[in-house]
């Protein structure tokens, strides 16, 4: 039979009859909890229940060891699979370690050869303002809406600053002096909102009302952002970031070709009827 379960060198934060429980593993449990779970146990009462938890638990490993349970050959191998995944792991870690991390060179390389991946499309910043309508709202609350948001388009195009017109309209974007954020073609946003705004040519330049969803608006341009590719030292880290998977890979597959050269590998399969 296995032995019993024994707690880490230190302080014991609890004791009872075939272990004991040390204050490092009660922290190193405590790490594996969501931080919104952990908050429960950081009161005085929370941590003795958690303690208990964690004594529980020891305490029924215990007795399933004690009944045989642990030789089971169902859970033999479940134990097995689980040791040989962590450490496959640790050794393709190490691997990765010894490879040490990519070179200017072999970065640069790879975002030469991907230069178009990174490529930014054509941006606009705009600001809106939104004279909203209700859902199920009839026609002559719609008309209304329209209206007013006439009335806003009027006022930016005599030069009103948007900031004090937006303060007047019920979208979200209100808080933020109008600011839509950056748009992108076909990035989700309403088309109809979409097609207004990059209909827009000039920074000032205001749509007429558009229709949308919750309502009418009127749209201004802020800035067009030309389409670009960045440059190298400007993407420096989505480069790494992107490189790491392929890295792996390869030092996966470097690996296994070595073991398999001095391993005398067979494969012998049986004919299937």
């Amino acid at each position: 039979m296995a032995p019993p379960p024994s707690s880490a060198d230190g302080p014991q934060v609890a004791r009872f009859v075939g272990g004991s429980l040390s204050l490092e593993e009660l922290r190193r449990e405590s790490q594996r909890l969501p931080p919104s779970l952990r908050e429960q146990f950081e009161s005085e009462a929370g941590r003795r229940e958690f303690v208990g938890a964690l004594v529980d638990k020891r305490l029924m490993v215990l007795e399933a060891r004690r009944r045989g349970l642990a030789e089971q050959p169902e859970i033999v191998r479940q134990v097995r699979e689980l040791e040989e995944r962590l450490v496959v792991q640790a050794l393709l870690a190490q691997e990765e370690r010894n490879l040490g991390p990519p070179s200017e060179a072999e970065l640069r390389a790879y975002h030469e050869a991907n230069k178009d991946s990174f490529r930014q499309p054509e941006r606009l910043r705009v600001t809106r303002v939104l004279a909203a309508v209700g859902p199920g709202r009839g026609s002559a609350e719609q008309a209304r809406a329209r209206v007013r948001a006439e009335q806003f388009a009027r006022r930016l195009r005599a030069g009103e600053p948007m900031a004090r017109v937006s303060s007047e309209g019920e979208g979200p974007e209100r808080a933020r002096q109008g600011e839509l954020g950056l748009l992108v073609r076909g990035a989700g946003r309403d088309p109809r909102l979409e097609r207004a705004a990059f209909a827009l040519t000039r920074p000032g330049e205001v749509s007429p009302v558009v229709e949308l969803e919750d309502g009418f608006a009127v749209l201004q341009l802020v800035e067009r952002l030309p389409g670009r590719t960045p440059p190298f030292e400007e993407v420096r880290s989505e480069v790494e970031g992107r490189l790491a998977p392929t890295r792996q890979r390869g030092v996966f597959d470097a690996l296994r070709a070595r073991l398999r050269s001095t391993a005398e590998v067979q494969v012998e399969l049986t004919p299937t009827p």
